[in-house]
Formats: C-alpha cells, structure tokens, sequence
C-alpha cells in the first residue's frame, strides 16, 4: 500500500506583550476593536515598527530546530482581499526568511527536515454570526491583527498521522522550554499537506491541535487512497477540517504563491544581525527536553521512562530537581508526576497553569516527613492539596490536623484485631475471597486510626490475622 507524503506549515503565536509592529497590547481584550491602532487597522501613513523581541523569540525556534540564520532578512507585503485584512495585504516574508534548512530530530533516529521559518502578522479574527430573519453575517475584530506569528515549514518527511503527531509533540515541548508561546491563551495552528506520491498535493487549513492534525491527515490520506484505487484523479486544492465529523470538506481551488502577488514592504527597512547578537541568543538557549531526558537518567538514577515523564514538562522537570536536593529522586519525581500534576488536571490546567502556586521550600518539608516516615502517603497528598490549592502552609496544616504519625505498630494490631472480632461476618467473606470486604475492614481501620497508619500496613496486618 501506498504511504502519504506528509508536509506540515505550523503557524505559532508568539508570547510577546505587544503586537509585531506597534505597541498595541497582546493582552486578551473584554471589547471588540479596543487593542488596535492606525497600523494595525493599516490607516494611510501609519508606518511599522518592528518587534526585536519577536524576531529574538524566532531566533531562539531556529536555534532549537538547528537551521541556519538568514543574518540579512527583509518583509514583503503578500497581498489578499479579505475583511479580515484592512489594508488588503499581510506583512510576512518570502523571498528571505529569518531562518531555513534545519530539521527536528525524532526519538526514533528520524529528521524531518525545516524548509523555513518566517515571522508575519495575524490577521483579524472573523466572528460569525447569526442576523435578524436568520440572515448569516460576519463581524470583524482586529484585536488580534498584528499579534507576532511565526510559521514553521517542514519538508514533506512525514509518512503516517501519527508521525506528524509526534513531530508536532516535540515542537510543542520545545516552545514550552523556550518559554516562547502561551499555552493557555496562545494558537497554534497547522496547515496539514497531503498527497499519495504521484499524485496532486492537498492542503488542509487552519487545524488546531495534535489529536485534530493526526485525525485529519489519517482521513484525508485514506480519502485519496480510496479516490486513486477508483481511478479518480486528486485535484490540487484547499480543504478544510471538520471536527464535528472527523472528515475533511472542499474549500476552494489551491492558490500559488504567484496569486499573492509578494512586493517589498517600503515601510520597514532591511535589517542585518550580527554575530554577537546571535551568539548572545545560543548562551540563552536553555537544555532541551530531549536532552534533559538523557540528563536526568544519567545523573539521578531514575529511569528512562521516568525521565522522559519529567521532561515533557520544563516545570516538571525544574521541580523534580529542586525536590531532589533534598529527598530521594524516586520520591521527588513520583510527587511530581503524579502528585502536582493530578493537582493541575484537578482544575483543568497543567502543571504550567499553576506554577506560582507552588511553593518548593514548603512541600519540601512535607516530603521530609514523607521520606522519614512521619506522615502517611495519604496525609502527604492532602498536604500538598492544602498547600498548591488552598494556599496553606504545610508545616502548619499537618501540625493543626494532628497528622504525624505516632502511632505504633503494636498499637495498630490491637486496632485490626478488635474491627475483625467486631465484624466476623466481612471476616468470613474476605476468606471466601470477596475484596470488598478488604476494603470495608481497611476503611474502618483507617478511621479508628484516624489517618496515623499507612493503608497498606493495615492491609498486610488485616491479611496475616486471617490466615
């Protein structure tokens, strides 16, 4: 069977605090039209001016993905009509890009290559809407217009959706370790390209998200297959991703770069790094998680798959290691993994999302106790609860709730053996096999214990007396 020749255009919003060519805040707006100005709704004489920090935020994606630094770069105009372009074309690049010919490499060995990557600005957002006598209209908001955006270009390497999932989970890790791009308020979209070899090129636009980019390449390369096996012929053109039925929908006739019609951009000079402000930007590069991976196994004597767990997260991994100056690694890095991020998926968020909350000193002290047996993995989890949501100091809550353990094992016995003469019945069905029971004798003994023993204690002293 034939395989798909897969090529990714990602389209990545950049965390900058104002717009690409004014100063205009990036911040999410409550009204619509009230964070723009003259450039960015492109009024006669309003003249750009370019955001150095999007160009080093772009500069930091290249580094990362080994392309090589187009040192002189320029912008051109790509022009379109659109209402969701006022001055009818968008500021972008073309002939030179800021950065070309890199490549990502896979876990697997495998590079897809880095055709390009360009700086440009976002256009408007089009809110579509229903009007009086169910007549459709559309309403435009340029808040959005001008926010920086870079486009990643691949080679077309890929040949299965999930590969280009896994290209596009490596690059989203990579952003989030160059802490270049809001996951919570930021897009990033992907134009997906497609084709069977020998035949015509199709583009999926505007997909967002890794599960919808896999999904939408598994359809459209079955679609094609399925049309040539017929003796269909694939047409080159533009089609679009439907989420609801998980199926992509013909758009339009594919344009080429020649119906942008690309001229320079008269009103922004030409600009030239040097070699000193790139060389300032490779000391900035933090580690990469792929790296860290490797890192972390090696020096802390974990495993790779728990490694790998950490370093998906630069968060995660910044914390597994300041946890670790003071507790076992194993511990520090089953809190982190397990612990804190159940905590974040508790309120829909990750690890990221609440980082400020989470304070290292404190719950080190938790962990401590945790580590020298003083407190239960019960009373440990609480704590951190207690702490990352409720903003409570540990040291505090465990004294308040009298959550040490000074309980003894002695005394733990005779608690198990008095719940099992209490109750001969669940004794009985616990012989015959039936683990509720287990459960229903280990709750009472966790109350009558009142939190001060460890569950799986009392498990083994339960299962030893009914022998």
């Amino acid at each position: 069977m034939k395989q798909p020749v897969i090529g990714l255009e990602c389209h990545i919003q950049l965390n900058t605090d104002s717009k690409l060519f004014c100063s205009c805040t990036t911040k999410t707006a409550e009204e619509p039209n009230s964070n723009c100005c003259e450039i960015c709704l492109g009024m006669p004489g309003s003249k750009p001016v370019l955001n150095k920090k999007a160009v080093d935020y772009a500069l930091k994606v290249a580094l990362a993905l080994n392309c090589n630094i187009n040192k002189k770069f320029f912008f051109s105009r790509k022009t379109y009509f659109y209402p969701d372009m006022s001055k009818n074309f968008q500021i972008s690049q073309y002939e030179i890009p800021i950065a070309e010919k890199g490549f990502l490499q896979l876990p697997s060995g495998k590079k897809i290559g880095i055709t390009r990557i360009h700086i440009e600005e976002d256009p408007a957002a089009l809110v579509h809407e229903s009007g009086m006598h169910s007549s459709a209209y559309s309403l435009v908001d340029y808040n959005r217009s001008g926010i920086p955006l870079i486009e990643v270009v691949t080679e077309p390497d890929m040949s299965s959706a999930e590969e280009a999932r896994e290209f596009l989970d490596h690059l989203t890790k990579i952003l989030a370790y160059l802490n270049v791009f809001d996951f919570e308020k930021g897009t990033l979209k992907a134009d997906t390209n497609v084709s069977i070899k020998g035949s015509e090129r199709v583009e999926i636009k505007n997909v967002t998200g890794k599960r919808s980019v896999e999904k939408a390449v598994q359809f459209e390369a079955q679609r094609q297959l399925k049309a040539i096996e017929k003796g269909e012929k694939i047409v080159l053109e533009t089609r679009a991703f439907d989420e609801a039925k998980q199926i992509t929908r013909p758009l339009r006739k594919k344009e080429t770069e020649d119906d942008y019609g690309y001229i320079y951009e008269s009103d922004l000079p030409g600009f030239e790094l040097s070699s000193a402000e790139i060389e300032k930007l490779k000391a900035e590069m933090p580690e990469l998680h792929l790296d860290k991976a490797q890192r972390l196994a090696k020096e802390f004597g974990i495993t790779p798959y728990a490694a790998k767990v950490l370093s998906s997260s630069r968060v995660a991994s910044d914390l597994f290691e300041d946890f670790a100056k003071s507790v076992s690694p194993v511990l520090s890095g089953t809190f982190v993994a397990r612990d804190l991020v159940s905590i974040a998926h508790r309120e829909n968020k990750e690890l990221e999302n609440i980082r400020d909350r989470i304070d290292e000193k404190k719950l080190t002290f938790a962990l401590k106790l945790f580590e020298d047996k003083k407190i239960t993995e019960k009373t440990l989890k609480d704590t951190a609860i207690a702490s990352v949501v409720d903003g409570k100091d540990p040291e505090k809550y465990i004294a308040e709730n009298n959550l040490l353990k000074d309980m003894g094992l002695s005394e733990i016995e005779n608690i198990v053996k008095k719940i099992l003469e209490q109750n001969p019945k669940a004794v009985e069905d616990l012989k015959a096999g039936n683990q509720k029971s287990l459960n229903f004798l280990l709750g009472l003994a966790m109350r009558a214990t009142k939190g001060s023993a460890e569950p799986r204690k009392i498990k083994e002293i339960i299962e030893e007396k009914i022998k």
